[in-house]
């Protein structure tokens, strides 16, 4: 899951120097890829692996944290996508460097926190999981 983290930041990363150099064509491109990967990744944890932690971590816990900050990086989603459609340049950058001090912050929690936590209660669930999420 590191590995889909890190493939989203880099493709946020060429979205971020196209919007600074006005290139929409590729930018277009670039940050669909990017809504593509980042979706698929959120889509592996909230319907494959959180609910696994359902009945074994309370209430409004890591979890739930994490889903709310997937709902907050939705909505920068849709911003830049409005933006992007408008080409507002000032917009835009202004709104993917809110997104990536997030998606840092919830990567961090994920990876130094919730997945460790998840390895260890999920032991023996870990393998059939990673199988069960498309991770390429």
């Amino acid at each position: 899951m590191a590995e889909s983290h890190a493939g989203c930041d880099e493709l946020l990363a060429r979205a971020e120097n196209l919007a600074a150099g006005e290139d929409w064509r590729n930018l277009t491109e670039v940050f669909d890829a990017f809504v593509v990967a980042t979706e698929k990744h959120f889509s592996n944890e909230e319907n494959i692996l959180f609910p696994k932690t359902e009945g074994i971590l309370p209430p409004g816990g890591p979890v739930e944290v994490m889903k709310f900050e997937h709902r907050q990086m939705r909505d920068l989603i849709a911003n830049l996508r409005e933006q992007l459609s408008e080409q507002d340049q000032t917009g835009f950058l202004g709104e993917i460097e809110t997104l990536l001090i997030l998606m840092q912050q919830h990567n961090m929690k994920e990876e130094q926190i919730l997945y460790p936590m998840l390895d260890q209660i999920l032991s023996d669930e870990v393998d059939p999981l990673v199988q069960q999420m498309d991770l390429t």
